[in-house]
């Protein structure tokens, strides 16, 4: 489990420094588009479009990188007040909940993207087609899809065992 744990950490962070290209292109972009506009009166043509589609890849690409990190809410006010293990039982089907909302998200990210090529959805000002964005949004949403199914395996093994049942509460 340590092993798919770490290469799943390794895959998050080359996701996640996607995220934080986008976000340092997104930041770059709007300054240069505010800074045109005072200057000349004009926006840079597409610049919220643009924005738009990369604003949807960054988010979603930083998901994995949160849930390998810990950084997501758990709700464990209540739960790690449950004697022994059982507090691991709760724990563990709010992570299956979490991860048949982030299946059907996946899904449904695929479906938005095929729906794109099929109509052939490009950008309203600088007609760029807008399937590749969602489609790399729903690679994104696998990878989450991915550690959440990681996260829920380990939770159901901390049920039954010590070792497992101390890997996950030191995220608490």
């Amino acid at each position: 489990m340590k092993k798919i744990g770490l290469a799943l950490n390794k895959i998050a962070n080359g996701f996640a420094v996607v995220s934080f290209i986008g976000v340092a292109f997104l930041m770059l972009l709007n300054v240069a588009d505010v800074i045109m506009n005072k200057i000349t009166g004009q926006s840079i043509l597409g610049a919220y479009e643009i924005s738009q589609c990369t604003l949807m890849c960054t988010v979603f690409a930083s998901f994995a990188y949160g849930q390998v990190h810990k950084t997501h809410i758990h709700m464990t006010l209540l739960i790690e007040r449950f004697p022994g293990r059982s507090k691991f039982v709760p724990f563990f089907l709010c992570n299956v909940l979490s991860t048949v909302l982030a299946g059907l998200m996946t899904y449904a990210t695929f479906f938005r993207a095929a729906r794109q090529v099929t109509k052939g959805a490009v950008s309203d000002i600088l007609h760029f087609p807008l399937a590749p964005f969602y489609y790399v949004e729903a690679i994104c949403m696998i990878v989450f899809l991915v550690v959440l199914i990681y996260d829920t395996i380990l939770s159901a093994m901390a049920i039954f065992s010590d070792k497992y049942a101390e890997e996950v509460q030191a995220h608490w």
